[in-house]
């Protein structure tokens, strides 16, 4: 580093951010013109970085790499791949091994987010050893593929890993996403400025070994800008001294001196370099394939215009290339014809062999378009839009078919490498090429992918206006339309579906069209679920052209089975379908897993329940598929463990994710505030919440009672309130729905509500008799929760009829039923009540941990400090605090502190 020359503060800088141990700038972006010394400042970082002990990894994309597949990739992690690989689950390993072409993909296409993961998990694991260090030179020319992978990685990672790059502003920088992975308060942006004269003359003479007049040296400065590239080569241009009354008699611009340079060399030497130009960073094995011998580059390695480095051959400088390329002209197609020729990688052969035809070429357009699927199953997207967009180009125009469906499979991978304009651009100038037929509709059906719910919904009716549309297609767009307006007349469209299915007897439209009928009857509570309705659920994501199963079929399948007959049913089918992806597919995987939390938190096993619902929103998260659903089990299942806090940002989460997915608040996230202010103290609060929930789920026509799961807690809260003709009414409609379906599970909450508003009543006998029968119904589907509520509400109710034996033994029993689910709160509320009771009262001690935290509550410190003093969560100490009261009978921090002062409260 002592050998740069006039870069004391930028070295300064670089050292500072290496060195630094926790450093709150994570990534490090030299930038500046071409040739101003980004590149001498990024090595001279590396070598600093290695001295330091980071791990490096580092790559340096030439401009023509730019459009290959994972090259990036393959730079930054081929020395370290057999290191990580082993510790990758199934997914993320096969992922990145296609990715860096160890393995093929065999048919089946590697999931982009499979591989960004892999890459964070690979990152994570290095960081874990050592500091990492990512090291990008030109970040402008990675290829699109390795930025998008390594942007979602570094988005989600938490080790001590940190970016170092350079990119050129010459107004012609390409937008990276890689510096976008962080937030801008992470990212130091260091302009690389021109040289002083002193730093200049200082620089020339060490690098060409001669020193200039004074007022030569100011002219090369004002003619260059201090740019020490563009002074080198003034420099070398001059063979004596200038005359300082004439004009320098040198080229005007950077590109100009480059293109004198290069006419210098020997022509053999020219033509070498010109085609490493269309290659970007040749080996020296494709060069001797192509005929070039190691004598013809001896002059520009002598000259320092190209350099080597591991038996490949770089420009010392990406401005030699572009000028080298440029100059190629009409010869560029014959260039990339002998590249096609010789290069190994199909991909790189198949773009080649695009950029040497101009004319229509079937043969080429048919090869062009596998190579496209070819790199939408490696996952390079990009890649793949830019062979589908030459694929077009060299259909012949007789083709109209072929150019057809080749206009329809471009837009699909432009729309996974996030270029969602230029994927519209193409299906709208598709749409105006094709005059009206199937064609016409099937581009509708693309555009809608492309457009917002409403406007799609506008494109696939005009799709069905569309004459001579087949009734096959037209029973795929029904079942669009159908999912696009679930929430109005989507009913009668998934009708229509089926009904077009069975004019053309088709199995596969009519499975299609049933699964969507299946899931919004199910919604709707209009008709007894179909037997086969996991089965018809595995059509459902080709029905709505969706890409992996919606969570909704995940919940009517466990909500249809809540009754214990056929819980079973259902966690076996979940099982199955977990085991079948989780080496596969995680984001299908985890979609079983949530619907095993909610099989398990119905059962009654919640801390099983919780441990799902946190890994399939894990899995969510890291692949960047968050959706309002995510939240949802979590926040149920908190809420009922007496979390409530935690229940509340996940709800308050999913519904800011709903605002903004789809314009709307999902019920059950309401209904979870409702509760968390309901069992937090909060009765009026709680209703407002719940009578939002109620609205929200009738527009939506949610007939179905099990997925009103709350209304038993809203007529419970209803009661406490005073207010027992509204908790009656509302009754009432749920139980229609439930008798209606023979939903058993919802019957036995109806029978418990049914109890309580008896009691509320006065109407002592027939509300014992409700609420016996209500644990007798809870036992028999199976939810021990529910058994518990009805326990407890038959021991209040027994206590004031004075039947203290019976209410005793009810509320130990819905005590033993509480802590047996981990219904904390629930659980306080049974011992208060069995300390309503008086005499014999169950003494269960207070552990060692519950002492500690007792004793220093009841000194005044509050959870934080509590938690801080004993080294725990603050929900750890929340918990202990909620089992202490329910074990001593107490409500409260001030009756704590006098129980074990030996003091009655005043």
């Amino acid at each position: 580093m002592s050998e740069i020359v006039g870069r004391g503060e930028e070295l300064c800088a670089l050292r500072a951010f290496i060195e630094e141990a926790r450093p709150q700038r994570v990534a490090l972006v030299l930038h500046g013109e071409p040739g101003i010394g980004k590149s001498t400042l990024w090595l001279a970082g590396i070598e600093h970085a290695r001295d330091r002990g980071l791990r490096t990894l580092v790559s340096r994309p030439a401009e023509a790499e730019r459009h290959l597949a994972h090259a990036g990739l393959g730079d930054l992690f081929d020395e370290v791949l057999d290191e990580v690989l082993p510790s990758l689950r199934p997914p993320r390993r096969r992922a990145l091994e296609v990715a860096m072409l160890r393995d093929e993909a065999a048919g089946n296409r590697v999931d982009r987010r499979a591989l960004a993961v892999a890459l964070r998990d690979a990152l994570e694991l290095l960081g874990e050893r050592e500091p990492v260090l990512i090291a990008v030179d030109d970040v402008q020319w990675l290829d699109p593929s390795s930025s998008r992978a390594l942007a979602f990685a570094l988005r989600r990672l938490p080790a001590d890993v940190r970016l170092l790059l350079t990119r050129r502003v010459d107004g012609k920088a390409l937008h990276d996403e890689l510096e976008q992975s962080l937030s801008p308060d992470r990212v130091l942006w260091l302009p690389i400025r021109p040289l002083t004269i002193g730093a200049l003359h200082q620089y020339l003479r060490d690098r060409i070994g001669r020193a200039f007049a004074r007022q030569t040296l100011l002219r090369i400065h004002e003619r260059s800008a201090g740019n020490p590239f563009f002074a080198l080569e003034i420099a070398r241009a001059l063979d004596v001294e200038a005359d300082p009354l004439e004009p320098l008699p040198v080229p005007t611009t950077l590109e100009e001196l480059l293109r004198t340079r290069i006419a210098k060399l020997p022509p053999s030497t020219r033509e070498a370099l010109s085609f490493a130009s269309a290659v970007g960073s040749p080996t020296e094995r494709l060069l001797e394939t192509a005929g070039v011998s190691a004598d013809a580059l001896e002059p520009a390695l002598t000259a320092g215009m190209i350099e080597r480095e591991n038996g490949t051959i770089r420009f010392t400088h990406p401005l030699l290339s572009s000028v080298l390329y440029q100059a190629l002209g009409a010869e560029q197609r014959r260039v990339h014809d002998r590249l096609a020729q010789m290069v190994e990688d199909p991909l790189l052969r198949t773009r080649h062999l695009a950029l040497s035809r101009s004319e229509p070429d079937a043969a080429v357009a048919t090869e062009l378009d596998l190579g496209a699927r070819r790199a939408q199953d490696l996952g390079a997207f990009a890649v793949a839009a830019e062979l589908g967009e030459h694929a077009i180009r060299l259909t012949p125009r007789h083709a109209t078919d072929e150019r057809y469906r080749r206009g329809l499979t471009a837009p699909p991978p432009h729309q996974a490498a996030g270029e969602w304009t230029r994927a519209r651009t193409i299906a709208v100038e598709l749409l105006t090429a094709i005059g009206v037929g199937s064609w016409r509709a099937e581009t509708l059906i693309l555009l809608a992918e492309l457009e917002s719910l409403d406007r799609g919904a506008e494109l696939l009716d005009q799709a069905l206006r569309e004459p001579d549309v087949d009734p096959a297609l037209a029973s795929l767009i029904h079942c669009r339309l159908a999912w696009a307006r679930r929430f109005r007349d989507g009913f009668n469209h998934a009708t229509a579906a089926l009904e077009l299915a069975e004019q053309v007897d088709n199995d596969l439209l009519r499975a299609r069209a049933r699964a969507v009928l299946a899931i919004l009857g199910w919604f709707k509570g209009e008709e007894e679920t179909s037997d086969d309705l996991p089965a018809l659920l595995e059509h459902l994501p080709d029905a709505l052209g969706a890409g992996r199963l919606v969570q909704e079929a995940a919940q009517a399948i466990v909500n249809t089975y809540a009754p214990i007959s056929k819980r079973d049913t259902a966690r076996a089918l979940l099982q199955r379908e977990y085991e079948e992806w989780i080496a596969r597919d995680e984001p299908r995987s985890a979609r079983a897993l949530w619907g095993l939390a909610w099989v398990d938190f119905w059962a009654g096993r919640w801390q099983d329940a919780a441990r799902h619902a946190a890994a399939a929103h894990d899995i969510s998260i890291q692949y960047a598929l968050e959706v309002p659903q995510d939240h949802l089990p979590i926040a149920v299942i908190a809420v009922h463990r007496g979390e409530l806090e935690l229940a509340r940002q996940h709800s308050e989460r999913g519904l800011d994710l709903a605002e903004e997915q789809f314009g709307m608040q999902p019920p059950q996230h309401l209904a979870v505030l409702g509760l968390v202010e309901g069992w937090g103290g909060d009765g009026p609060r709680a209703l407002d919440w719940f009578d939002k929930a109620g609205d929200r789920a009738s527009a939506l026509g949610w007939g179905e009672p099990s997925v009103r799961w709350w209304t038993a807690d809203h007529a419970e809260l209803l009661l406490e309130q005073g207010l027992i003709d509204p908790a009656v009414e509302l009754l009432a409609v749920w139980e229609s729905d439930a008798r209606r379906l023979s939903r058993d599970w919802v019957l036995a909450h109806i029978a418990r509500c049914r109890g309580l508003v008896a009691a509320a009543r006065g109407e002592v006998a027939p509300a014992l008799a409700l609420l016996t029968q209500a644990a007798a119904e809870h036992d028999g589907v199976g939810d021990p929760y529910g058994r518990a509520r009805a326990l407890l509400a038959l021991g209040t109710v027994s206590r004031r009829a004075r039947q203290k034996r019976a209410a005793r033994e009810a509320v130990e029993a819905a005590l033993a039923g509480f802590e047996q689910v981990g219904a904390l709160g629930w659980a306080a509320k049974a011992q208060a009540e069995l300390g309503r009771l008086g005499g014999r009262r169950r003494e269960d001690g207070l552990t060692a941990a519950e002492r500690r935290v007792a004793r220093l509550v009841a000194e005044g410190k509050t959870n934080r400090e509590v938690a801080a003093a004993l080294f725990l969560g603050e929900r750890t100490v929340a918990s202990h605090l909620t089992h202490i009261y329910g074990k001593l009978g107490i409500r409260s921090r001030t009756e704590l502190a006098h129980r074990l002062s030996g003091e009655k409260p005043a």
